[in-house]
Parts: C-alpha cells; structure tokens; sequence
C-alpha cells in the first residue's frame, strides 16, 4: 500500500527502505518518512485500529533525524482511513513542519480535513446532583465530556451512568468491576458504600504505599493529583483538573491528562501530565493547549527520567514551544 502511493505521488522515488517503528510500517525516500496510520496489532476490544501514536512516532523519527545530524527528514505523509485521521491531522498542524495527512483510495491519496475540538457537553443536573455524593464520600468529582466521575488519587472508583433514563452512580474501577459491584450490593449503593471503597483504594495510592494492581493504574493522574495538592511544586497558585482534548477510551491504557495552571508569576498556563514515555504526549499537549486556552503557557510534567533529549526537540519543535517540568 505504501509503496503503490509513494510511487503515485512521487515520481522521482526510485527506491524506498524499510524503517523499524515498532507498531507502525514506514518507509524512507530521500527525505521523506512515509507511515501507514493503522498499527500492526489493533488494540484488544477494539474493532478498528486506532491511529493513536503514530503523528508521536513521526515526530520522533523526524526528531532524531536532526538530533542525529545524519540524513534529516524533511517531510512526512501520514496514510489511513480518513475517519480515524482527523485529529491527527489537527494535531500535525501545531508543527511548521511539512506534515501531510491523508486518506488513500486505490493509489490516490486525498488530504485530510482537521477534524474541530469536540463541542463541551455538560453533564445533566441529576448527574451533578450524584457528584455531589461522590464528594461527600471523599473522593474528587472529576467531569470530562459530560461524564461525572469520582477518583482517588487519579484512580477512577465510581461513574454516574444513565440506566433507562435514571441517573445512577455506579461504583467500581471500570466497568467490569462497576457491574460486580453493583451485583453484590445492589442498585441503592451509595455514600457509605463509597466511602468504604475510597478509603480502600486511598491505602493503595498513598505515596510510597507498597507495589498493587491499584497503583499501577493510570499514573499521570496521580501525578495530577499530587500536584493539584501541592501546586507551588509547578511554581503555580492553583491547579485546577481540566477535561482532555479526547475523551480517555478505557482505564487501562496510560494517557496524558489536563489542567489549567494559574501560575505564580500571574500566568495562566494549560498542565499536560504524563507518565512513562510517551510518544504523543506533545502533540497531545499542545491539542489539549489549543482546546482550553489557545495563547497561554504550556507545560508537560513528567518525571525527569523519562523527559528524553527527543522529547525536549519536539517540544521546541512546535510553533509554539512547551516546556517539559518535573514535580
């Protein structure tokens, strides 16, 4: 596939190599990168592939291109199914880098049209009035695309869910334990009942609490949560939790998440958190800079061993800069 539109689209390729991406098939022309958006493995439970991670893998390889010295790379194309490209293609556009994004029939490849941020959906007030029995169980009522939820240090324990039209808070860490839950206790599970699992799961996500499956579990929002704590670790007044660019498709996947920062200085600045090494961790920064507030300060915390010399690159590399931190 690759090949074939290489060849449609760029008469002066004589030759083509493969280059190793782990997910993701690429190949090299000159100075072109050339991927295929759909990943080798789909993720499990998923129909189709997502093209998550592949604008990061590009950027990565572009990245090292120049870090390197050696043979840069110049443009990239971006090859998939137009549906699962648009905010891809949204995101390419925060780099002044030559970027192409498109839909391939047969062997004719069309651009991409960036796909708009979501439109902000507010929580029905039944949902609200459930949150507030979230908050008074101790856990924190965290609302990202009208869904009302509670966490724990980051961990999701409880979701407000419409049944038949009713509004019921179900407890649980995803889904799967929602529902055993809700098969042990009933559908009148409430505050005490919530109470008792955030005290449980408190424990386990204390600062150096030892090794456990529910601190293992999505570490960028504890990392939030520490700092929403303790804001001054960030040099910020307050940091309040914000809504992600992209709604978070499951609990088990590591994804970076939000917030919005008044800094001590006065600035108001837009909070990327993540953890490990993550490939699109800038791109989704600077999506989620352009949804919550377009011209203020950005800023990715991570810890300082996985802030890699190519991520401070592709940070520098947007039109406009991000600044890795550590708390």
């Amino acid at each position: 596939m690759l090949w074939a539109a290489i060849r449609a689209s760029d008469t002066d390729a004589t030759e083509a190599t493969d280059v190793d991406l782990g997910r993701f098939v690429g190949l090299r022309t000159a100075d072109a990168l050339w991927l295929a958006a759909r990943p080798l493995t789909a993720d499990p439970g998923t129909a189709t592939p997502s093209a998550t991670g592949v604008l990061g893998t590009a950027l990565t390889m572009v990245a090292q291109s120049h870090l390197r010295n050696a043979s840069p790379i110049a443009r990239v194309t971006i090859i998939g199914e137009a549906e699962s490209l648009g905010v891809v293609a949204r995101q390419a556009a925060y780099f002044p880098l030559d970027i192409e994004i498109c839909a391939l029939s047969g062997t004719k490849l069309t651009a991409v049209t960036p796909a708009p941020h979501l439109v902000r959906r507010e929580p029905a007030a039944a949902h609200l009035e459930l949150g507030n029995t979230v908050r008074t169980a101790g856990a924190d009522v965290v609302i990202e695309h009208g869904v009302v939820a509670g966490e724990v240090q980051g961990l999701e324990v409880a979701r407000v869910i419409d049944e038949n039209g009713v509004a019921r808070l179900r407890i649980g860490v995803g889904s799967h334990d929602r529902e055993t839950f809700r098969m042990l206790h009933g559908d009148d599970a409430g505050v005490d009942q919530l109470r008792g699992v955030v005290t449980h799961v408190a424990q386990h996500r204390a600062a150096g609490a030892p090794a456990h499956p529910l601190n293992r579990l999505a570490p960028e929002r504890a990392l939030r949560a520490a700092v929403v704590a303790d804001p001054a670790c960030i040099a910020a007044r307050v940091v309040r939790i914000a809504e992600p660019p992209v709604p978070r498709a499951n609990l088990k996947d590591s994804v970076p998440c939000a917030a919005i920062a008044q800094m001590i200085d006065g600035d108001e600045a837009v909070v990327v958190f993540t953890a490990g090494v993550m490939v699109d961790a800038v791109p989704f920064a600077a999506d989620a800079r352009d949804r919550l507030n377009a011209g203020a300060r950005l800023l990715i915390v991570a810890d300082s061993r996985n802030v890699l010399p190519t991520q401070q690159r592709l940070a520098a590399m947007l039109s406009q800069p991000a600044t890795f931190v550590s708390a």
